[in-house]
């Protein structure tokens, strides 16, 4: 009896709003197509943010063991857990190449597929090679695809050496795609392979199946939600301008600016539940964001939104987005304020991304067929 499993690769699923929801939406949109999707959960051996943070307070805090650590990991992760326990299905953890490899040899798929997220991303992904699965034998039929992958950072940090192992692994994938245009010639250069460009997961669903979905409460707030992956003086002080320009307030969504508290103010560590983190920006009166996440859903929902940019790194995340919807006065440098983000055609987004939906779920059904 043939399987309609399908096992994915992506980033361990914890303390990112992003991963946690373009995993959930790959899972979505590969059930609608009435498989049987199963995230692998393979816990990264780098050290997490969150777990270097708990470690701090060991170190800081004698009195906090090693177990009361774990408990208050458990304890930040609460909400986006209980949202990954309830949407996603996830295999056992396979902590060991062995272990993956077992996991491989006892339950068989359809196809694997790498993505989306930064999965080719050296400095994110200590085991490349699985990323590029390099786990499964070559004589193995099994479908190989790549959907949404992303490098993450132009010029990618895959060491030179790894290049002639990358360009065979590749030459074994069915169907190769990608989140950033910019991947598209980089990997024919470098590796040999033919690419697509597709939508992010998340992107392939609507507003109005989100709060299906999901069950949000659309209740606008009139609030500037500034969501922040790195925190800092600068970027808050653009949503404090922004806010003032609108004689509004804003809502400043950065729990991660709390881990360095000591283990007493461990409730100010909490990340709030994935649908406070939706709500919050689909009922803002704009969005200021850090996020590639943060920009695609401001686009999902229809809300003007200013992407602030690192120019020394991490560009392309955005420039395909911005680009695609024409949208460059939306981005602005790392440390550019400007005054208020400027509006655009709602109904114009809406129709590009149904155009590009089209294709992008064509890409993955012709991919598992």
């Amino acid at each position: 009896m043939t399987t309609k499993r399908i096992h994915i690769l992506t980033h361990p699923l914890g303390a990112n709003y992003g991963g946690i929801m373009q995993a959930y939406a790959l899972q979505q949109a590969l059930r609608q197509m009435d498989y049987e999707p199963v995230t692998l959960d393979i816990p990264f051996d780098r050290r997490s943010r969150l777990r270097r943070w708990a470690e701090a307070q060991v170190r800081t805090v004698k009195r906090i063991s090693y177990d009361q650590s774990i408990r208050s990991e458990r304890v930040v992760l609460q909400h986006t857990s209980r949202f990954v326990q309830q949407h996603i299905t996830l295999s056992p953890p396979l902590r060991s190449d062995a272990q993956l490899r077992q996991h491989y040899r006892k339950q068989p798929a359809h196809a694997y597929v790498v993505g989306s997220d930064q999965v080719w991303r050296q400095e994110f992904v200590p085991m490349l090679d699985d990323y590029f699965l390099g786990f499964i034998p070559e004589a193995d039929p099994v479908r190989r695809i790549a959907y949404a992958a992303s490098f993450g950072v132009d010029p990618i940090d895959i060491a030179p050496e790894r290049t002639a192992l990358y360009s065979e692994l590749l030459s074994r994938f069915v169907a190769i795609s990608v989140r950033e245009s910019s991947a598209v010639p980089l990997l024919a250069q470098r590796f040999g392979a033919t690419a697509q460009w597709v939508l992010d997961p998340t992107m392939l669903f609507t507003k109005e199946e989100y709060i299906d979905q999901l069950g949000l409460r659309e209740e606008p707030s009139g609030e500037v939600f500034a969501y922040m992956l790195t925190h800092t003086p600068h970027k808050e002080e653009l949503a404090r301008q922004i806010a003032e320009s609108h004689h509004t307030t804003y809502h400043l969504f950065a729990p991660w600016r709390h881990w360095t508290k000591r283990g007493q103010e461990l409730e100010a560590c909490i990340l709030p539940p994935v649908e406070r983190w939706l709500e919050g920006i689909l009922n803002a009166q704009c969005v200021v964001t850090d996020s590639f996440h943060g920009v695609a859903f401001s686009l999902i929902f229809g809300k003007p939104f200013v992407a602030i940019v690192n120019n020394h790194g991490g560009c392309s995340r955005f420039d395909t987005l911005i680009k695609l919807f024409d949208l460059e006065h939306h981005q602005e440098g790392a440390y550019e304020l400007v005054s208020s983000p400027k509006c655009y055609d709602v109904k114009a987004i809406a129709q590009t991304l149904a155009r590009h939906r089209i294709t992008s779920i064509g890409f993955l059904e012709s991919a598992l067929h």
